[in-house]
């Protein structure tokens, strides 16, 4: 199925933008830098506590919560999402001249991957629960 190749392009760039404010949200260690490494407290009353160096520790309210947040540190999802970004404009929809019948009509497509852009389609199921995300744009 051909999807509106623009529309779902936009959606993964605001995703990962947004992303990309919250973990730029995280608070930074008193020396103004993210620490190098971050880890779940290992005394049994604090297994919430997520430690990251000087003026970096907070409680992330479950033991689950707290390995997820060491295991994505912002860091590590800025890496990601920087992938995520030059991947994302490497597919960047452009306008191309299609044939439609008999008449050749403005067509917006992928520079790599034509009509059809299945790398987008699959960026975009990482934001599958996120407001804006098409049915349409699910992979099966």
């Amino acid at each position: 199925m051909v999807v509106p190749l623009q529309d779902l392009y936009d959606f993964v760039v605001m995703c990962i933008l947004e992303d990309g404010k919250v973990a730029h949200a995280v608070p930074e260690s008193e020396v103004g830098e993210w620490p190098a490494s971050w880890h779940v407290s290992s005394a049994p009353d604090m297994a919430t506590r997520v430690l990251a160096g000087p003026g970096v520790d907070f409680d992330a309210s479950t033991p689950e919560i707290a390995t997820f947040t060491v295991r994505n540190d912002p860091v590590q999802v800025l890496g990601f999402l920087g992938y995520l970004r030059w991947t994302a404009a490497q597919h960047k929809p452009v306008l191309a001249a299609a044939e439609q019948g008999n008449e050749t009509i403005p067509m917006m497509v992928c520079r790599i991957d034509g009509e059809e852009c299945e790398p987008l389609l699959r960026m975009a199921q990482l934001f599958d629960r996120r407001p804006g995300f098409k049915r349409e744009w699910r992979v099966q």
